[in-house]
């Protein structure tokens, strides 16, 4: 499905744009100025932005149409404009714009005109772009944690700063690190290479980072290419950080540092531009009190810190990533599961997760791929559901949100994610569109 954003002051004008482009089948966004623009900018790509230019004295300096042109050049845009001046189609056509659209306009030639500006852009395209699925609104949740960290992650995507990313396993910090680096304004064949600095031992960490030269050692018989350069103006993950040895630290504080490279066994250094995001479990400002972590090394990677909580610690995520989750992966494997019952809901709820939203996924995926039932039950999680009911003989209560108030604030948050187009809500939650408006019903008879 295509999706456009419109922006238009005039109330009545967008309105009525957004309902004949819902009517033609399009994914639409609208909201009324241009500075609220760019945040839906930021979270979303757009193969259409339908732009108003009617102000005094016709002032074709339209800043959307000048942010398209810099970072999303194979975005079509329309003018809309109610004054007609020559000079100003000129100027916006100048500028980029795709064609523009007097107002007011009949019905019919809105959308040829839509469609025309789709399909050129099409044609000049043809070549499919790339699809990220890493994208900021693709981090589930509804927490003020998770917003705050979304929020960050916006405002260094466009900047070359190192990153350190603090989180539990499994608590998702290559997928902030990915979201970072894919919402980036710069080209998307952007290069991001992955390494687990725990995970192999120094001698080979050494080839495999920084590549070797033919004869550098037994068995090089060829030149081979390092991480680093495959990193090349793009992202290198370094994955568990603090678990490096001092060997390595040395030099990759080296490399960060002047931001060459040599392979092994080679004379010639090589340029490189590269950006470090590294991840760890540990405290790393208590390993450089320490002794066991470089100072260096450190305030060379967290020039930017984010630290993800536990999932124990933001359990209002928990429903999000459940509907988030059951939705792809029954798709995946191909289940007809409608959805999980409140009572499963409830026994996930009141679960630890220890291994943070990894075990979560993992645990829906194996209920999904061995379920019998078309919902989900607490017997489909047999470990959780068995704590669960252990937990309730043994004295202790954790304060847990209701699950109605959970439920509330996720519809609210996806209602404006969607721009409260109910029937595409319903949708992407996978429920009858007379499910969700009785849900929301009771919603506005609560508040």
């Amino acid at each position: 499905m295509k999706r456009i954003l419109v922006v238009d002051p005039e109330h009545d004008s967008r309105l009525t744009s957004t309902a004949l482009l819902r009517q033609g089948g399009y994914e639409v966004h609208d909201i009324p100025d241009e500075s609220g623009a760019f945040q839906l900018l930021h979270d979303y790509s757009y193969d259409l932005i339908i732009t108003d230019l009617s102000r005094p004295q016709c002032e074709c300096d339209s800043a959307v149409l000048k942010w398209i042109q810099e970072n999303a050049p194979q975005t079509a845009v329309i003018i809309l404009t109610s004054h007609g001046s020559i000079d100003c189609v000129v100027k916006t056509i100048q500028m980029g714009a795709t064609d523009y659209i007097l107002k007011p306009g009949s019905d019919d030639e809105f959308l040829k005109k839509v469609e025309g500006a789709i399909q050129k852009t099409s044609k000049h395209h043809s070549i499919p772009s790339r699809k990220e699925p890493y994208r900021i609104h693709d981090i589930v949740g509804i927490s003020r944690s998770m917003e705050r960290i979304i929020e960050m992650a916006l405002k260094i995507s466009h900047i070359g700063s190192n990153v350190l990313i603090y989180g539990e396993s499994g608590t998702g910090k290559e997928l902030v690190a990915k979201a970072i680096h894919y919402h980036g304004r710069t080209e998307d064949e952007r290069p991001f290479v992955a390494i687990n600095s725990a995970a192999i031992p120094d001698h080979i960490l050494e080839s495999e980072l920084f590549g070797y030269a033919k004869g550098a050692f037994t068995g090089a018989v060829r030149d081979k290419k390092g991480l680093l350069e495959e990193a090349n103006g793009g992202t290198l993950f370094l994955d568990e950080i603090g678990d490096a040895s001092p060997q390595f630290q040395s030099k990759l504080l080296r490399v960060i540092e002047e931001q060459k490279m040599r392979r092994v066994g080679d004379t010639r250094a090589r340029k490189i531009n590269v950006r470090f995001i590294a991840a760890t479990n540990k405290n790393i400002v208590s390993m450089v009190s320490e002794g066991t972590f470089r100072a260096d090394l450190y305030y060379r990677l967290g020039i930017v810190e984010i630290s993800i909580p536990p999932l124990k610690n933001r359990k209002e995520d928990i429903y999000p990533l459940i509907t988030h989750f059951l939705h792809d992966i029954s798709k995946r494997l191909g289940k007809k599961i409608k959805g999980i019952s409140d009572e499963t809901v409830q026994v996930l709820l009141a679960y630890d997760w220890p291994g943070n939203v990894r075990e979560l996924k993992n645990s829906i995926e194996r209920a999904v791929a061995l379920s019998g039932n078309k919902t989900l039950e607490p017997e489909d999680f047999p470990i959780i559901n068995s704590a669960y009911h252990d937990s309730l003989f043994s004295g202790h209560e954790d304060e847990v949100i209701p699950l109605k108030e959970i439920e509330k604030r996720y519809l609210l948050k996806i209602m404006k994610k969607y721009s409260y187009n109910q029937k595409l809500v319903a949708k992407k939650l996978g429920i009858g569109y007379t499910t969700l408006w009785r849900k929301l019903k009771e919603i506005e008879n609560d508040m």
